[in-house]
């Protein structure tokens, strides 16, 4: 038996084409229904067995060679990756006892597959179409507008140039640990064990600038991969960021500077996520959109598929 392998959407490391990576193995567990049985005399033909990619045949295959039944129907499952905390249940399907508590855990994805073959009219290679177990939560920021103004009169002109810069944006309190399973397909997680995890950090800040027709900029910040999950109350984004302002005056009949300063204002924000996102469904991604102004700080909510081929701004559906 070979295997092909592929993304429904996108997978590992957040890649964001269907194409599996050929560096990552996965697990495969099969079971064989005879013809003529019923679905309780299944027999196991394949258990938790690994699956590489062959650079020499080009080819997904097993160590061991397995071979085809003579009749009847074999079901596959197949889960990534291949880690101690991954395995398949008694109810088929993958299961997995998952923690995301650092930055670099919210980067590997959990994914799952599952088909059906008939074993005289099999594929050519058995496919596995990975779906994604946990939700993609992508963090954005902006400035709300150009700040930065002139006006003249009685020949003083009179400038301000700010500009805006993030400095740092953490988001707190997330659900991290929790036991998902293919077959029924659902996530349980512990309501006690929570995470902080940084999305933006820069001693020197983020210029958050606009185009020259003073449209916000979008600058990406970073993806995160969280647990599925109804937001606790306590969760929320915490951004720091700063403003350097200059004003000054020039007396335009003879070219003086009257006067020219700088200063910084430094600020901070806490917003509640529950405020604009209640839960987090699996294999969807979420784009929070933080817009950063002089006064204050907001937050948007976009919900996509994976491949964000069609949005939704949370609270417009």
């Amino acid at each position: 038996m070979v295997f092909s392998a592929v993304a429904s959407h996108s997978t590992k490391n957040i890649i964001t084409t269907t194409n599996y990576p050929l560096n990552e193995p996965f697990l495969v567990e099969a079971v064989h229904y005879p013809a003529g049985k019923t679905p309780a005399e299944g027999e196991v033909l394949m258990s938790s067995v690994t699956v590489s990619y062959d650079l020499t045949d080009g080819l997904w295959k097993t160590e061991e060679d397995y071979f085809w039944p003579m009749n009847g129907m074999a079901r596959f499952y197949a889960a990534s990756p291949v880690t101690p905390q991954v395995s398949f249940s008694a109810q088929g399907g993958m299961e997995a006892d998952w923690e995301i508590k650092t930055d670099e855990q919210a980067q590997t994805d959990l994914c799952f597959a599952e088909t059906i073959e008939d074993c005289m009219g099999h594929s050519a290679q058995v496919p596995v179409v990975f779906s994604h177990a946990l939700s993609q939560i992508c963090f954005k920021a902006r400035t709300q507008k150009s700040y930065s103004s002139a006006q003249i009169q009685d020949n003083i002109v009179q400038a301000n140039v700010i500009n805006i810069y993030l400095d740092s944006v953490k988001v707190e309190g997330i659900h991290c640990a929790g036991h998902f399973t293919q077959n029924p397909l659902e996530w349980t997680y512990s309501t006690t064990e929570k995470a902080n995890y940084t999305v933006f950090r820069s001693t020197e800040g983020l210029p958050l600038n606009c185009d020259r027709y003073d449209t916000p900029i979008l600058e990406p910040l970073v993806t995160l991969l969280l647990i599925p999950q109804t937001l606790p109350t306590d969760a929320r984004v915490q951004e720091w960021h700063h403003a350097v302002v200059r004003t000054s005056q020039t007396d335009t009949s003879t070219g003086t500077i009257v006067s020219d300063e700088t200063y910084t204002i430094s600020k901070t924000s806490i917003l509640p996520l529950s405020q604009y996102c209640r839960a987090w469904r699996m294999d969807h991604k979420y784009t929070f959109r933080i817009s950063v102004g002089l006064d204050d700080t907001d937050i948007t909510v976009a919900k996509t598929d994976w491949t964000e081929t069609k949005e939704i701004i949370l609270g417009d559906e």
